[in-house]
C-alpha cells in the first residue's frame, strides 16, 4: 500500500496515476508512478536545507534548458494549476513535491566506452546549461563549502581527525593561486552514472537537485570520486576515459588538471556535510564514515 494519496496526486496532476512504488528512501523520498502506460517519479524535497528560491531555480534550468544531440534531462511537470510544485501530504505534514518525466534506458556502466560516452554527455550538459540565469540562489563555492562542513561536524562526536583533514584539503585547494579563477557556469551538482541513463548514443541526466552554480570541476571530480571510493579496480583507466569523452566537448585547462585531484576530495567533503546536515546515521555507521573521509582527504590522489 502507498504511503502517498494517488487520488489527491491525480487530481493534482491531471493524470490518472494507477500505482506509486518507492524507489528512493531517506531525506529526498522519490516514488516511481504509472498512469496510462507512461511513467514518471515523483521527489518529495526534504523538510529543511531547499529553499522555495532553490527549488524554483533547479526547476528553472530544467525549464529553459536546450540539450543538443546526445543528452536529454528529466523534466519537471506542473500541476494542472500551473504551479512548479504540489503539496503532498506525507507523515502528518504537507511536503514540497514536483513531477519529473521518466527517462527510459540502461544503466550507465563502469566500462571505458560508457564512461567516455558519460563524460562527453556532461561537457554537453555544462554548455546546454550555460547562460540560464539565477544560480547566485545556489552557489557551488568550494571554500563555503568545506567550512560548512566543518561547521556541521561539529556536532558529530569523534570528527575531529575528520575536520582536521577538511580544513587542511581546503588549505591545499586555496593555497595555490592556480585553482582559482577556475571555468564555472551551472552544474548538476551530482553528476556520476547513477544519475544518468543511456538509450541509443543519448545519455539522459536525472536528479538536479543538487545543482547550482560553481567550477566545472565540481561535476567532474564528482564523477571519479565515485569511481575512487568504491574502490573500482578500473579507476584509473575509466577516469581516463572520463576525461578523454569530456575533452570532446571542452577541453580542459592546465589549471583545472592540476586542481582535479582537489576536487576528487571536495566530493568526500560534501558527501560528509550532506550526511551531517540532513541524515541520522546510527553511532556505529559514523565512525566508518568519517574513517574513510579521513583516510582519503590524507592521502595523495592522482589523476
Amino acid at each position: 500500500m502507498s504511503d502517498i494519496d494517488l487520488h489527491a496526486l491525480s487530481r493534482c496532476y491531471g493524470r490518472a496515476f494507477a500505482s506509486c512504488a518507492l524507489v528512493v528512501p531517506g531525506v529526498n523520498r522519490t516514488y516511481r508512478l504509472a498512469a496510462g502506460g507512461d511513467l514518471y517519479y515523483l521527489r518529495l524535497y526534504r523538510p529543511v536545507g531547499r529553499s522555495a528560491a532553490e527549488i524554483a531555480f533547479e526547476l528553472r534550468l530544467l525549464r529553459e534548458v536546450r540539450p543538443p544531440p546526445g543528452i536529454d534531462v528529466a523534466r519537471p511537470i506542473r500541476t494542472v494549476q500551473g504551479a512548479d510544485c504540489a503539496q503532498v501530504a506525507f507523515g502528518g505534514v504537507d511536503r514540497v513535491a514536483c513531477l519529473f518525466q521518466s527517462l527510459e534506458g540502461r544503466p550507465v556502466t563502469d566500462d571505458p566506452d560508457d564512461m567516455e560516452l558519460f563524460g562527453a554527455a556532461l561537457a554537453k550538459l555544462h554548455g546546454a546549461l550555460a547562460g540560464i540565469d539565477g544560480g547566485a540562489v545556489r552557489p557551488l563555492d568550494p571554500e563555503a563549502l568545506c567550512l560548512r562542513a566543518c561547521a556541521a561536524l561539529m556536532r558529530v562526536s569523534g570528527s575531529e581527525a575528520a575536520r582536521r583533514a577538511i580544513d587542511r584539503s581546503r588549505t591545499e585547494l586555496f593555497g595555490d593561486p592556480a585553482p582559482h579563477d577556475l571555468p564555472s557556469g551551472n552544474c548538476h551538482g551530482d553528476a556520476w552514472s547513477a544519475n544518468a541513463v543511456v538509450q541509443g548514443g543519448t545519455v539522459g541526466f536525472l536528479d538536479f537537485d543538487d545543482c547550482g552554480h560553481g567550477p566545472y570541476l565540481l561535476d567532474i571530480g564528482t564523477a571519479a570520486w565515485h569511481l575512487v571510493v568504491r574502490k573500482q579496480p578500473r579507476a584509473g583507466t575509466l577516469i581516463a576515459a572520463l576525461l578523454a569523452g569530456y575533452e570532446t566537448g571542452r577541453a580542459l585547462s592546465e589549471a583545472e588538471r592540476r586542481a582535479l585531484p582537489h576536487y576528487v576530495k571536495l566530493a568526500e567533503i560534501r558527501a560528509l556535510l550532506f550526511l551531517a546536515e540532513f541524515c541520522t546515521l546510527a553511532d556505529g555507521l559514523w565512525p566508518r564514515a568519517l574513517d574513510r573521509a579521513t583516510n582519503l582527504l590524507e592521502r595523495e590522489v592522482t589523476i
